[in-house]
């Protein structure tokens, strides 16, 4: 296990049983990775018999202006579904993608037990975002414990080296392949990762 999920499993150990687990998972626009990431983990949980154990979503930083989390910023796609070449790949496999873009909130800061971005820039931006939200919110000290990088989760061997979920969205059909190739391996290994820190959803 990584160090970044084995941390994971550690902050998962406070949980109080009944208590469900809170993942977000963001990308830039919220329309191709994180919704993505989040229908894919509902899968995973849901063949796990775990669903009522977990509340999922997923959101963006932004895709619009330099300043998206200020006031008078504002994020490309807000309301928008996911991108229709992301939507047919993941139908393909079985996997519905039915969420509506939104921009991170500074409240998921508080709410959230695990922020996952799917590339380095994603983690930029939360940690920007909250830098300037926490003079006007009550932003927790220990947020950044909390986000973790999707590929911090994967486990098997063919995506030894792999840092990064990569945006397909200006790319073919096969990025969109890769991207939910990368997903769904995560998302097994971030269960497991939540289970063995405390059991909570076992």
């Amino acid at each position: 296990m990584s160090a970044p999920a084995s941390q994971a499993a550690g902050q998962r150990q406070q949980k109080h049983a009944g208590e469900k687990t809170k993942v977000l998972f963001v990308c830039l626009g919220n329309i191709c990775r994180s919704p993505s990431a989040e229908a894919v983990f509902k899968t995973v949980v849901d063949r796990a018999g775990v669903t009522d154990a977990f509340h999922i979503d997923s959101c963006g930083t932004g895709g619009g202006s330099r300043n998206w989390y200020q006031p008078g910023g504002f994020a490309y796609h807000v309301g928008d579904p996911a991108d229709p070449r992301m939507n047919q790949a993941a139908k393909a496999r079985g996997i519905a993608l039915t969420s509506r873009s939104r921009p991170l909130r500074p409240e998921d800061l508080v709410d959230y037990d695990l922020i996952i971005g799917m590339d380095s820039a994603n983690v930029a931006e939360i940690q920007v975002a909250a830098d300037f939200w926490a003079s006007q919110h009550d932003i927790p000290t220990n947020y950044r414990e909390k986000v973790k990088l999707m590929c911090s989760f994967l486990t098997s061997n063919k995506f030894k080296g792999a840092l990064e979920v990569p945006d397909p969205y200006y790319g073919g059909k096969a990025g969109f392949e890769r991207v939910l190739d990368l997903l769904e391996d995560a998302c097994e290994g971030l269960l497991a990762t939540i289970q063995d820190g405390n059991g909570h959803g076992s």
